[in-house]
């Protein structure tokens, strides 16, 4: 007994010793509860994020499940930083109020905190305003509202770090208020941009997906941002144009179509008669009214089929119509049929498209008449020798 209570003695006197100022024992349960800290800090959040989630039923709520992966990586930091607190309470250290290493953990969980808030606005937005729209103008208006929040939280963030450090915020505000005034007359341009891509996003001129057209691009929009919108042109070139070029300036957008128009001067001879060119407007029209991939309610577009006019070579037929769909490969298939059709209603009228051409009328020849071939009959001038000199038998 007397052996290991004199063991226990030295160990004691082993524990209590110091080294550099420090105590071995206060050394060893430092590094111990920050080995911990560290080996943990992946374990505890999972374990945390799996009973809440559990608690509330999180695989039945996408929104929640959402949210709590959304936590994981703040959750894991905080557990460092609470084995790092600990380890200074152990230390002896809790009592350094307004020291640096205080300061500089204070500031570890406001950070905390507002990266928190910021990882969660993506899957709050996501799923309040539209998780399944990737093309509309939900999709714009949530990655907006996102990019405006993520800015308005690390701001704010940033701000109450640098009160903990007795910064004061508003006189920095306003010592910078000259040097923001000169800043803004100089990136009015940028201004003018983010103000452009507000009325694009809340006029909802364009989204996503939309085919459109301006005096200097035409192309499909990939992304509404901020301050620039990226356009993908037919030759899969990309584009990104100022927001403030796309509000000032004239912009077609062709997705918005109702329906595609067909437009077309139909040219038949002029030797055609008057019933033929009456019965092939009528099959025309027939043909346009009874095809089902054409649209001919008067209340929602307009449709003639007239003889409109008489041109140089030709008699002109307008055709004026519109397809019900607005995606161009299935237009082109019905103006492709549309196009065989009114060359077989042409053709079985015995008519015939006209060409470009020109009649000259000659009244009289410029040096009179020509001479007869030297030996020949004149009588005979114009007729080949086969002709004037028949054979003998």
């Amino acid at each position: 007994m007397d052996s290991i209570g004199g063991l226990i003695k030295k160990f004691s006197e082993f524990w209590n010793e110091s080294y550099l100022g420090v105590e071995l024992g206060i050394s060893v349960a430092v590094g111990t509860v920050l080995a911990l800290s560290w080996l943990l800090r992946r374990k505890l959040p999972q374990i945390l994020i799996w009973a809440i989630g559990k608690a509330l039923g999180a695989n039945h709520r996408p929104v929640l499940k959402d949210l709590l992966e959304a936590v994981r990586s703040p959750l894991e930091i905080t557990v460092l930083v609470i084995g790092i607190l600990t380890a200074l309470k152990i230390a002896g250290l809790e009592s350094m109020q307004g020291g640096p290493v205080h300061l500089i953990l204070r500031s570890c969980v406001i950070l905390i905190i507002f990266w928190t808030l910021v990882r969660m606005i993506s899957p709050t937005l996501t799923h309040s305003m539209g998780a399944g729209s990737q093309t509309g103008q939900e999709a714009v208006l949530r990655d907006f509202a996102e990019r405006a929040l993520r800015i308005l939280f690390v701001l704010l963030g940033m701000a109450a770090i640098l009160e903990q450090w007795n910064i004061n915020v508003i006189g920095l505000l306003g010592s910078l208020g000259l040097i923001g005034a000169a800043v803004a007359l100089g990136a009015k341009e940028f201004f003018a941009d983010i103000l452009g891509g507000i009325v694009l996003i809340m006029d909802k001129m364009i989204e996503r997906g939309d085919w459109i057209r301006t005096t200097d691009l035409e192309g499909t929009v990939e992304r509404v941002g901020l301050r620039a919108t990226r356009v993908r042109q037919f030759d899969k070139a990309l584009v990104t144009v100022p927001n403030s070029m796309l509000v000032d300036r004239a912009l077609i957008n062709f997705t918005r179509m109702t329906n595609r128009r067909i437009y077309w001067k139909i040219g038949v001879e002029y030797q055609t008669s008057q019933e033929q060119m009456q019965t092939i407007v009528k099959e025309i029209s027939e043909y346009v009214h009874g095809n089902e991939a054409f649209e001919t309610n008067p209340n929602r577009v307009l449709t003639f089929v007239f003889l409109d006019s008489f041109g140089d070579s030709s008699i002109n037929i307008m055709l004026y119509c519109f397809t019900k769909t607005t995606v161009w490969g299935e237009w082109l298939s019905a103006k492709q049929d549309l196009a065989y059709a009114v060359k077989e209603i042409v053709e079985r009228n015995g008519a015939a498209f006209a060409f470009p051409s020109t009649s000259l009328y000659v009244e009289s020849l410029p040096f009179g008449t020509p001479e007869a071939f030297p030996g020949a009959d004149p009588d005979s001038a114009s007729l080949p020798p086969e002709a004037s000199n028949p054979p003998t038998s």
